[in-house]
């Protein structure tokens, strides 16, 4: 919607998206929830991984390397991110 918003009303856009214009403009202020906040500092701690193995390391070898370092996280949730990050390793 925000994205859109120099386009069509938000009245009209909520309307079609089936939500409240109060409920979209509370959305806009609401924090970050604290998963998306521990996504963005795991993201941060990735991409030194990636950039220090010269952007070869995919999300396998990205997963081993914070499991080195002592970090437990899922390798699919670091695929994800690398992924939305459109961080590649190098094949």
């Amino acid at each position: 919607m925000k994205t859109n918003q120099a386009t069509f009303p938000i009245a009209r856009m909520a309307r079609l998206l089936g939500v409240s214009r109060a409920g979209y403009y509370a959305w806009l202020e609401r924090p970050p929830s604290a998963r998306a906040e521990a996504d963005a500092a795991l993201l941060r701690r990735i991409r030194t991984v990636h950039v220090t193995s010269r952007q070869t390391y995919g999300a396998p070898r990205v997963h081993a390397e914070l499991r080195a370092r002592g970090e437990r996280h899922g390798r699919k949730r670091i695929a994800r991110l690398m992924r939305s990050a459109g961080l590649i390793g190098a094949s």
